[in-house]
């Protein structure tokens, strides 16, 4: 008996029971990712549903009320007190549909490519400057690489609320988003020249978990009547889909953040 086992055909039995399970282990895992695609394609899906639904009832009939009470206020004295107050309530309104439609895109978050998320930002730039009519222009430093998928849907969402609050609120006559492919970081900035802030927005506030998730941060400066700068730095080893090559110096500092 211990002589079969020390036998060519034995070894190669061996090696085909051993391909066998691999091939059987790599089946099941591959079966795993297709449910899990599954899961994530019937996810997106219905929050599709979800947004159109809600746009196309309660955005629009919101949009009808406000028309509605426009007409009404028209028929007002011009400088009537009741005038003045329905002309208030309908500037809030037009703030709120506004939000409603920001949360309804946030809803109807496209698929992200790692190799497209420059194009993706400069679609939604370009949809929120003729939303708010503000000029935005984007600016790519160093050598394009591909971002995983996952990082690049989180990167996205973070980076659109970003841009998204600068041209609601700034009051800028120009915004812009530089995307930073550097070795060591991905590094995006949303900058503006606006009025700036003094506190620090709940909605941005509320990216920082959000942004240390992916294991970067986020950082805002702003001055009053300077502009603001919100800066999403993720770790190039954390997000690109490839390692970038690095110096020496730059390997000894990732070993000690990682340590």
């Amino acid at each position: 008996m211990s002589s079969f086992f020390q036998t060519p055909l034995c070894w190669l039995l061996g090696l085909l029971l051993v391909c066998l399970a691999l091939g059987a282990a790599f089946r099941l895992c591959l079966r795993r990712l297709q449910r899990a695609y599954q899961t994530r394609l019937q996810l997106l899906a219905e929050r599709e549903r979800v947004a159109v639904s809600l746009h196309d009832t309660l955005l629009q009939s919101m949009q009808g009320m406000i028309l509605r009470f426009q007409s009404v206020g028209h028929r007002l004295a011009a400088d009537s007190a009741e005038r003045a107050a329905i002309e208030q309530i309908l500037d809030q309104a037009d703030e709120v549909l506004a939000e409603g439609r920001h949360q309804i895109l946030a809803l109807r978050v496209p698929v992200v490519y790692g190799d497209k998320l420059s194009q993706a930002f400069a679609a939604a730039g370009q949809s929120l400057q003729e939303q708010f009519d503000t000029p935005f222009h984007m600016v790519i430093s160093g050598d394009p690489a591909p971002v995983n998928g996952d990082r690049a849907e989180e990167i996205y969402a973070i980076v659109r609320e970003a841009l998204y609050n600068a041209f609601q609120h700034a009051q800028a006559s120009e915004i812009e988003l530089e995307l930073v492919y550097g070795c060591e970081f991905l590094s995006l900035h949303v900058r503006d020249d606006g009025k700036g802030m003094i506190e620090l927005p709940p909605k941005l506030a509320a990216l920082n978990p959000r942004a240390a998730g992916m294991a970067g941060s986020l950082q805002v400066r702003s001055l009053p009547q300077q502009g603001t700068e919100v800066i999403l730095k993720v770790p190039g080893e954390v997000c690109y889909q490839t390692p970038r090559h690095t110096g020496w110096r730059h390997r000894i500092a990732a070993w000690l953040r990682r340590s």
